[in-house]
C-alpha cells in the first residue's frame, strides 16, 4: 500500500488552516458591519426621539464650511495671482453684515436654550417638591387613619367599660333586693311564728276558762 505524500498532507493542512482564517476573517467582518448597522439604527432612534441631531467624529468635517488653503496660496507676495478668491467691497459688507445678524440670531438661540434649560431645571425641582409633598400628604393621612383608629379603639374600650358598669350595678341591685326580700321574708316568718305563739296562748287561756267554767257547773257533793 502506498505511503501518503507529506508535501500533499501538509499542503492540504494550509489549506484547511487558510480556509478557517478566511471564514473567521469573514464573520469578524459580518459582525462589525452589524454592530455598525446596530449602531447607526440606534442613533437614527434616538434622533428621532429626541429631535437631536446625531454628531460623532467622522462627521464633524462635514459640519466645517468649505475651505481650500489652496486656493489661497501665495508664492510672490508683491505680485498676488488673479485667481486668488475676492469679493468686493458691497458684497464684503452685504456678507458680513449677514454674518454678524447669523451670528446674533444663533446667540440668541443659545439664550433661548440656556433659559429653557433653567425652565426645566426648575420644572425638574418643581416636581421633586411635589413628590415631597405627596409623600407629606400621605404620611399625614396615615397618622390621621392611625388616630381614627385609636379614637374607634378608645370608644370602643370605654362602651365595654359603661356595660361593665351598668352590668355591675346590675349584680348589686339584683344583691340588695334579694338580701331585702330575705329580710321582709324573715320578717313574715317571725310575725308568723308570733301570730302561732299568741294563737296557742289563747287557745290555752280559754281551754283554761272552759275548765274553770265547767268547774262550776258540776254540782258539789
Amino acid at each position: 500500500m502506498p505511503r501518503p505524500s507529506l508535501s500533499k498532507n501538509a499542503s492540504q493542512r494550509r489549506g484547511k488552516t487558510l480556509a478557517k482564517k478566511t471564514v473567521s476573517k469573514a464573520a469578524s467582518t459580518v459582525k462589525a458591519v452589524q454592530n455598525t448597522v446596530k449602531q447607526v439604527k440606534e442613533a437614527v432612534q434616538y434622533s428621532e426621539m429626541s429631535g437631536l441631531n446625531p454628531l460623532g467624529v467622522e462627521s464633524v468635517q462635514e459640519e466645517l464650511p468649505s475651505f481650500q488653503p489652496a486656493d489661497y496660496r501665495v508664492k510672490d507676495p508683491l505680485n498676488p495671482p488673479d485667481s486668488l478668491p475676492q469679493v468686493s467691497l458691497g458684497e464684503f459688507v452685504k456678507a458680513s453684515r449677514i454674518y454678524e445678524g447669523a451670528t446674533r440670531a444663533v446667540q440668541l438661540t443659545g439664550k433661548a436654550f440656556d433659559l429653557t434649560r433653567e425652565r426645566l431645571l426648575v420644572e425638574g425641582k418643581k416636581a421633586k417638591t411635589f413628590s415631597a409633598g405627596v409623600q407629606a400628604a400621605t404620611a399625614y393621612e396615615k397618622v390621621k387613619s392611625d388616630l381614627a383608629n385609636y379614637q374607634t379603639q378608645l370608644q370602643g374600650t370605654k362602651q365595654s367599660e359603661i356595660a361593665l358598669g351598668v352590668a355591675k350595678l346590675q349584680t348589686t341591685t339584683a344583691q340588695a333586693i334579694a338580701e331585702q326580700t330575705e329580710k321582709e321574708l324573715s320578717e313574715k316568718l317571725a310575725q308568723a311564728q308570733s301570730g302561732a305563739e299568741l294563737a296557742a296562748l289563747q287557745t290555752q287561756e280559754k281551754q283554761s276558762k272552759l275548765a274553770e267554767f265547767k268547774l262550776l257547773l258540776t254540782p258539789q257533793v
